[in-house]
């Protein structure tokens, strides 16, 4: 009997070798680079961590992903730009700099498109994806996924903001974002242009009053340091691509394509967990830290984008822009 048993034992792990060994086999020994400007901490640094091993295992070994956080092979624009040059296999790109490539990804920019969470995760899924890719491919560039940054939030030092009004003439620090800046100059806001690299020391040595991000950039970032208020404006969904050179992506196995696509469609659903589940815990931490927590009037807000959405428009090509604004009134 302990005969029969070992030789069942042997068996099994002869042919568990057998088809690991044959699974491996259908893949091609490769290394693919995956950058992105996200710190260590980030959901999108763990999300990409994630996608990397999950197709290494997937492959049986045969395919390594290695990934570079925190701009290590340079910032957004730089990675964007090396994905169309085929000189960078994979990167985690944000739409507004890709609309450098393809315009109509400006629409995607407009302030105050989506209610919540779900109805932007709507959009992005049944609209946005196929929509985005027939723009980059054209650029050498296809979107496997889309990663949530978070809605973004504003920031003041010794201004309490209840309503769109209270930000006006407001020294505001906004990214180089076509619909973030058209959106702030809309209310009035006085918009400074200042590097991400610079913004804390900018804030507190008062060279400007407030700026703008989603509350997990405010916490692990510390710019709660040199503010004291924090306003759920909720003024923009924020996402990024995760984007990979399409020639490198058409030259693989339809097996290997079917992998990358669902790991990253795993990782993308990572991060909507880590930030749409997280984001109460972080305001509530950002609370703890000393900041006034307001949550101003929406529509005060939404009544002074008419100028903000005209500009988009022009940006991204008014049609892209109606067909835009037609998928998210569908998905509400």
């Amino acid at each position: 009997m302990k005969k029969i048993l070992t030789q069942t034992v042997l068996a099994v792990a002869v042919c568990a070798f057998c088809s690991s060994a044959a699974y491996s086999a259908e893949f091609k020994e490769m290394t693919l680079r995956l950058a992105h400007t996200a710190a260590t901490s980030h959901a999108h640094h763990k999300a990409a961590e994630q996608f990397a091993k999950n197709v290494k295992e997937r492959t049986g070994g045969k395919v390594t992903i290695e990934v570079y956080p925190a701009g290590e092979l340079g910032d957004q624009p730089a990675l964007a730009e090396q994905i169309t040059m085929s000189s960078l296999d994979m990167a985690i790109v944000s739409l507004g700099n890709l609309a450098t490539y393809s315009k109509k990804l400006n629409a995607m920019t407009a302030p105050f498109l989506f209610e919540n969470y779900d109805h932007a995760h709507k959009v992005i899924d049944n609209y946005v994806m196929d929509w985005m890719n027939e723009g980059l491919s054209q650029h050498d560039a296809y979107g496997l996924s889309m990663f949530d940054y978070g809605f973004r939030q504003t920031t003041t030092k010794g201004i309490v903001v209840n309503s769109a009004e209270d930000l006006k003439g407001v020294k505001i620090r906004v990214p180089p974002s076509a619909g973030l800046l058209a959106a702030f100059d809309a209310i009035g806001a006085n918009t400074q242009k200042i590097a991400y690299s610079e913004l804390y020391s900018s804030l507190k040595q008062g060279v400007v009053d407030g700026q703008e991000n989603p509350v997990f950039t405010i916490y692990a970032d510390s710019l709660f340091e040199t503010q004291d208020n924090l306003a759920l404006t909720n003024h923009y969904f924020d996402c990024q691509a995760l984007i990979i050179n399409k020639d490198a992506y058409d030259a693989q196995s339809d097996e290997l394509k079917q992998i990358l696509k669902e790991e990253a469609i795993k990782a993308q659903n990572l991060t909507r967990e880590e930030i749409s589940g997280g984001e109460a815990k972080v305001i509530e931490e950002l609370k703890g830290k000393g900041m006034n927590v307001t949550t101003p009037n929406r529509q005060s807000f939404i009544d002074k984008m008419a100028p903000a959405y005209k500009k988009i428009g022009e940006l991204s090509g008014q049609d892209e822009m109606d067909k835009l604004l037609k998928a998210v009134a569908d998905n509400k």
